[in-house]
């Protein structure tokens, strides 16, 4: 599987670039006047952790949304829950069910031979942030969320995202590794880095927020810090902190112990055990 840890070709566009769209005030779409881009053999495709996804009405935290590397005017939505593989045609705002042998899913990314045709399922409606459609009988929403920047707090994150609060009540953090957190005597300043667009954050933040929520500490000082979209803000915590995320940092007495980057094998509570010890 790969990793990537750093910033995506995504943080560097403003949402509306990525789409490669230009909505007019009227409704219409149009395509970006840019040359388009050659058709590849293969098309590389990256998750855009960004949207939250619903299906019938219930999130489905196991569905991924994929953009083209090429920045095509494309979305994939891969979902078991949904049963389908569906591609949005942003330009023409029509959906298309595409056979799951057409898509080749790696983790965050996912590879196609061009973009993939299939069978027309209608158009997708646009607003406030949410598309939505209906594919097979059942309504389809792709949620995209504000990004998070700064200092900000466990209860803004999990209000800001269903999806985290879910995944950090699932989470069952070890008792023996919550009891030896619960007592651990030395103060510990506690730094998680993350991106509210980064698809590996969405895996490991909820982990954090489950194991520190449990563990109760007032020896911890835990500061969750949420990055842009570009990867240069907020500034000063960058430039303390690096730019590795999603990564969780011990400081003590003011130096830095160890960091955590991404999601290390085994349970995550017994890597931030071993950097304690």
């Amino acid at each position: 599987m790969r990793v990537r840890f750093r910033m995506s070709p995504y943080a560097m566009l403003p949402i509306l670039s990525v789409f490669v769209l230009v909505v007019t005030a009227a409704g219409s779409v149009h395509a970006a006047t840019d040359p388009p881009f050659p058709m590849a053999a293969s098309l590389e495709w990256e998750e855009n952790a960004q949207f939250g996804v619903e299906v019938g009405g219930k999130a489905d935290l196991d569905a991924q949304v994929f953009q083209p590397l090429n920045y095509q005017p494309y979305m994939l939505l891969v979902s078991k829950k949904l049963g389908k593989t569906v591609l949005l045609d942003l330009a023409k705002k029509r959906v298309r069910t595409v056979s799951s042998s057409s898509v080749k899913v790696d983790g965050s990314f996912l590879t196609t031979s061009g973009i993939p045709s299939g069978r027309d399922a209608g158009g997708y409606a646009l607003s406030g942030g949410v598309t939505s459609f209906t594919v097979g009988g059942r309504r389809v929403k792709l949620i995209l969320r504000q990004t998070l920047v700064g200092d900000v707090s466990r209860e803004v994150i999990l209000a800001h995202n269903p999806e985290y609060a879910l995944r950090a009540k699932s989470y069952r953090p070890k008792k023996s590794a919550i009891s030896f957190l619960s007592g651990y005597k030395k103060k510990s300043e506690i730094v998680v880095m993350f991106a509210t667009w980064c698809s590996s954050c969405k895996i490991v933040l909820p982990k954090a927020l489950r194991i520190f929520g449990d563990a109760k500490n007032p020896n911890f000082t835990v500061r969750y810090i949420g990055i842009a979209m570009g990867g240069n803000e907020p500034a000063a915590e960058l430039a303390r902190h690096g730019h590795d995320y999603p990564a969780l940092i011990v400081y003590q007495n003011g130096k830095e112990v160890d960091r955590i980057i991404a999601d290390p094998p085994g349970a995550y509570e017994d890597a931030i055990i071993r950097i304690l010890k």
